[in-house]
């Protein structure tokens, strides 16, 4: 039976693992050029190379290429060092990319799903608030914001500056369409078995129709629509796992 305890996201793994590996990296780099420095300016290791210069003719050319190094390498180091522990600082602060909303209520979620916040597939789609379980895969787009689009049957328009409105994609179309991609990815790697995928737009207050390739749900009825579905026959643990590695590896990549 698939486990009903909900193992950690894709997503909260590979974000901890970035983080802990720039920071040692970046704690690294600074040890190596406080102990270059220490090694230069305060012991007597290096002083050595200024009596070179009564030894040969190349004496002085040896002595000042050692101390330019010298002098720069922990400069180098300390500046790699901070480097790292700013990009840590980066991931660690969320900016990595927008608060995923699905994501975010995984704890609301019904047992048994893994919540990913983002996957990129190799075409480029990039694939917002995965959901893994029983029921097979279930993604969520955010219906762009009602003040500034309107839809009158399938044409949307949205506001731009000045007040104008100008045609965009149909959500719902383009959530169709990343479904699609997203099969066709999965049946290359196993194609004796088609994974459900399900399209959802989420908006707080929905005011669109679904569609017969993409259903609309309120952001509040998500862990209810998710608790609903049907379980795909077929889909067993070991599909299960196997799907779980190809996602945290697109995760990886988003």
């Amino acid at each position: 039976m698939w486990n009903q305890r909900r193992r950690p996201s894709a997503g909260s793994r590979v974000l901890p693992l970035a983080i802990a590996g720039r920071t040692i990296a970046g704690v690294g780099w600074l040890a190596a050029g406080l102990a270059a420095g220490w090694v230069v300016f305060a012991t007597p290791i290096l002083a050595g190379t200024v009596n070179l210069s009564s030894r040969s003719a190349t004496a002085p050319l040896i002595g000042a290429a050692v101390w330019a190094v010298a002098l720069t390498a922990p400069t180098v180091f300390v500046v790699l060092g901070v480097i790292r522990l700013a990009g840590a600082a980066t991931h660690l602060g969320g900016r990595r990319g927008p608060v995923r909303p699905v994501h975010a209520m995984a704890a609301r979620l019904p047992g048994g799903v893994e919540t990913i916040p983002t996957i990129r597939l190799p075409d480029g789609h990039r694939v917002p608030d995965v959901v893994l379980g029983p029921h097979g895969i279930a993604f969520f787009e955010p219906l762009p914001p009602p003040a500034g689009t309107r839809h009158v049957g399938g044409r949307w328009e949205a506001r731009f500056a000045g007040g104008t409105w100008r045609p965009i994609e149909n959500p719902l179309d383009r959530a169709a369409r990343t479904a699609d991609s997203l099969r066709r990815f999965l049946a290359e790697g196993d194609r004796d078995f088609v994974v459900r995928v399900h399209a959802v737009v989420t908006s707080s207050e929905p005011q669109v129709e679904r569609t017969d390739t993409c259903a609309v749900v309120a952001l509040r009825d998500v862990p209810g629509w998710i608790a609903a579905l049907p379980a795909q026959r077929g889909l067993s643990p070991d599909r299960l796992t196997q799907l779980r590695e190809i996602l945290e590896e697109l995760a990886s990549q988003a």
